[in-house]
């Protein structure tokens, strides 16, 4: 069993694999990005690195309240980004994930305690970040 972080993104749950999670922080104060989709929040400054932060509910098309108040620092294969999140709900391993799955970033889900837990694809989900930042 992999470990993940799980959150919480609108009214939706989802966990990454701890592997690919660097830090769990306050959003923060970000930089808008002239130009950029409208997934792409701006960039704020993390440990001297200038880092895209995405709205993880508009890329995932997840109604919510708009007000990401959560940064996950995610990293896959040397590329990172900042997922603006409303919270992390938890931390550890994730009951058996069935492949089935509607979502182009998700390779799986699962069921937690009556609740259905999204399981992140980080590879997708980059490879989406890096066509929105580009538009």
């Amino acid at each position: 069993m992999t470990v993940h972080v799980r959150m919480r993104v609108g009214n939706e749950l989802y966990a990454l694999p701890v592997g690919n999670v660097l830090e769990i922080a306050k959003l923060g104060e970000l930089s808008p990005v002239p130009g950029t989709a409208e997934t792409v929040l701006g960039v704020r400054n993390v440990h001297g690195s200038v880092l895209p932060v995405f709205d993880l509910a508009l890329l995932f098309g997840v109604s919510g309240d708009g007000q990401p108040s959560t940064l996950v620092v995610a990293e896959d294969r040397g590329r990172r980004a900042g997922l603006a999140i409303d919270e992390v709900t938890d931390v550890g391993e994730l009951p058996e994930t069935a492949p089935t799955t509607e979502s182009e970033f998700l390779v799986g889900s699962t069921l937690e305690d009556g609740k259905l837990v999204g399981v992140i694809d980080a590879r997708r989900m980059f490879a989406a970040f890096e066509g929105h930042a580009a538009q």
